[in-house]
């Protein structure tokens, strides 16, 4: 198992989830939980997460992408595997059906979407947390995804250099972004009710 460290103060954490400056985190039905409070979660996302792999997503890519859900997953996680693998956003964890790791961690906010990962993926260890402050130690990974979840967050950069943070060096990664490139970004965008950015807002960071 990779390093497990507080996502506040990144000091190793005891068997027990116990950091040295007193944060104590928990496992949830076998999910380590590194979240303080209840996050603010998008209530469609929590609503359609039974069916969001199935239909919801595929679906909103055909309409949105003229492309398959499975199709760019299936690209990513080709291109980022690696022995230790990490995927920010998760969700029901799509991705790992593509992704060959021996040490698959998949990490999101939702409880919801987690087990349902948990249930459906064995090999992935679920992790409950933050993407702008990951639980792990730097260098950690040698793989690593974040497929359409940074464009959501309030601050982008910090979850980009979180990333970088915990990729081991020449370690891949792939990114899935909603940028501003037009009417569909732009539509999606109030109906998420997001402030998107631009391509070169992510290439200069």
């Amino acid at each position: 198992m990779v390093n497990l460290v507080c996502p506040q103060d990144k000091l190793p954490l005891t068997s027990d989830l116990k950091c040295p400056k007193g944060h104590v985190y928990r496992q949830i039905d076998g999910i380590y939980d590194f979240l303080l409070g209840e996050p603010k979660n998008s209530d469609v996302l929590e609503k359609v997460a039974p069916f969001y792999e199935g239909i919801y997503a595929p679906l909103g890519f055909l309409i949105t992408g003229r492309t398959r859900y499975s199709t760019i997953l299936r690209e990513a996680g080709f291109y980022s595997s690696g022995e230790e693998f990490l995927d920010i956003g998760t969700g029901p964890g799509k991705i790992f059906d593509y992704v060959s790791c021996q040490q698959c961690y998949g990490l999101d906010i939702s409880l919801r979407f987690l087990r349902i990962l948990k249930r459906n993926r064995k090999n992935v260890t679920p992790i409950r947390g933050d993407a702008m402050s990951l639980p792990f130690s730097d260098e950690s990974f040698s793989g690593a995804s974040a497929m359409f979840v940074i464009h959501m967050l309030s601050d982008p950069v910090q979850a980009l250099s979180e990333m970088s943070r915990v990729l081991k060096r020449k370690g891949r990664c792939s990114l899935g972004l909603l940028t501003k490139n037009g009417w569909v970004a732009n539509l999606l965008a109030k109906w998420w009710k997001l402030e998107l950015r631009s391509e070169s807002f992510y290439i200069g960071s």
